[in-house]
C-alpha cells in the first residue's frame, strides 16, 4: 500500500483532525466529486427519485437504444409512450411530448423554467449546488419529473397504459408536499414560507 499512498494523500484525507475514508477513496480512484451530485442526491427528493435521476444523468437506464446495444431482440425500437421516434434518453426526457408537457406543467407550478431543452444543457444545469429551500424544491421537482416519465414509460411497455400529464404533475406535487411537511417551520426563512404557500405546500 505504501507504493500507492503518500503522506500528502493522507493529509488531504484528514478533515478537522479526523481521517475520512471517502476522501482517501476518491484520491485512490483519482476521481473528484461529480458536479451534479448535490442536485441528484438532494435531501428533499425521495430515494427512488434520486436513484433514477442518477441513472438517467449517466444514460444508464435500460431504454430501447441501450437494450439494442446489448444485442437484445425487440419488437420495436420506438418510444413506447409516443411511438414516433426511436427511444433514447435524449428523446424520452426532452423530445417526447409526454415529457415536454410534464416538465412544462411542473415548471409552471414552480414559477420557473427548470428543464433545459437538451441533455447537455440539463447536465450543466444540475452542476449548480442547491443551497436555499427554494432551489432544493426545484431540484426535487426535477427528480420527481424524471422518475415519473420513466415510470410511465415502463407502464407503457409492460401494461400498455399511460397516465395523463395532469396526473403526473399532480404526483410530482404530492411527492414534494410529503417531503416539505416533515420540515420545521421554525427554521424556515419568511421568503421560504411565502414561496411554499404560493405552491400550496403549506
Amino acid at each position: 500500500m505504501r507504493a500507492f499512498i503518500s503522506k500528502e494523500m493522507i493529509d488531504k484525507a484528514i478533515v478537522n483532525s479526523k481521517f475520512k475514508t471517502s476522501k482517501m477513496y476518491f484520491q485512490l480512484m483519482n476521481r473528484d466529486k461529480v458536479p451534479s451530485a448535490s442536485v441528484i442526491w438532494c435531501s428533499l427528493s425521495l430515494p427512488k427519485h434520486r436513484f433514477i435521476l442518477w441513472q438517467a444523468s449517466l444514460k444508464h437506464l435500460l431504454s430501447r437504444d441501450n437494450l439494442l446495444k446489448c444485442h437484445m431482440q425487440l419488437t420495436s425500437s420506438l418510444c413506447p409512450i409516443c411511438e414516433v421516434q426511436q427511444e433514447c434518453h435524449e428523446h424520452l426526457f426532452f423530445q417526447c411530448q409526454f415529457a415536454y408537457q410534464v416538465r412544462k406543467g411542473v415548471a409552471n407550478w414552480l414559477g420557473s423554467l427548470i428543464w433545459p431543452a437538451c441533455f447537455q444543457d440539463w447536465i450543466r444545469w444540475m452542476e449548480g449546488k442547491p443551497k436555499s429551500l427554494q432551489q432544493k424544491i426545484v431540484a426535487a421537482g426535477l427528480a420527481a419529473s424524471v422518475y415519473l416519465v420513466w415510470w410511465n414509460r415502463n407502464q407503457c411497455v409492460f401494461n400498455s397504459f399511460s397516465m395523463s400529464v395532469c396526473k403526473a404533475v399532480s404526483l410530482v406535487q404530492d411527492s414534494i408536499k410529503a417531503r416539505v411537511t416533515s420540515l420545521s417551520k421554525a427554521k424556515m426563512k419568511s421568503t421560504d414560507i411565502v414561496f411554499l404557500r404560493s405552491l400550496n405546500l403549506l
